[in-house]
């Protein structure tokens, strides 16, 4: 009788990071190793780890858990040591010591300030229907639409520094 595999096809094709390291000298410190899912998804800004610290779990045969630290780079950007929590995912490949250095160069960064901050937003349809009527009652003229002023924790900040 055939396999027959019910549900979605698992995304995570690569190795967990324990079961990498294990496999390694000294448990892989000093290596690179990044997440598959986050590479495709920011090809140009470069997210990896070089591991500085790493501890295998031994409780179960699939040598699946432990903890990891590593000096993080995110999108292009240094984090400093920091505590890897996704290392029981299977989704981590290792770069070779050869690409090592080529891998790790720098070329395109993430900067949170160059995203552009909505100033308005529409309103909700029951919130809408509710302005409308309050609207009516006062006399003012009514608009198709009623877009509300959209405030975030950013704008803020620079609206203190402005008016500071």
């Amino acid at each position: 009788m055939p396999v027959r595999y019910i549900g979605r096809q698992p995304f995570q094709k690569a190795k967990g990071l324990y079961e990498i390291c294990r496999n390694l000298r000294d448990c892989g410190v000093g290596r690179v190793v990044h997440q598959k899912n986050l590479s495709e998804r920011w090809p140009s800004q470069k997210s990896y780890f070089r591991l500085t610290e790493v501890i295998p779990g031994v409780q179960n045969a699939k040598y699946d858990s432990g903890c990891a630290w590593g000096v993080e780079v995110f999108r292009g950007k240094e984090r400093g040591v920091s505590k890897i929590l996704t290392g029981h995912k299977r989704d981590w490949i290792l770069v070779s010591k050869e690409e090592e250095q080529e891998f790790c160069v720098i070329t395109d960064k993430f900067d949170v300030n160059n995203i552009p901050i909505p100033t308005h937003m529409t309103c909700p349809p029951l919130l809408e229907i509710v302005l409308k009527k309050e609207m009516q009652a006062k006399g003012k003229t009514v608009p198709e639409k009623v877009i509300i002023p959209f405030v975030s924790d950013r704008l803020v900040k620079e609206l203190d520094s402005e008016w500071a």
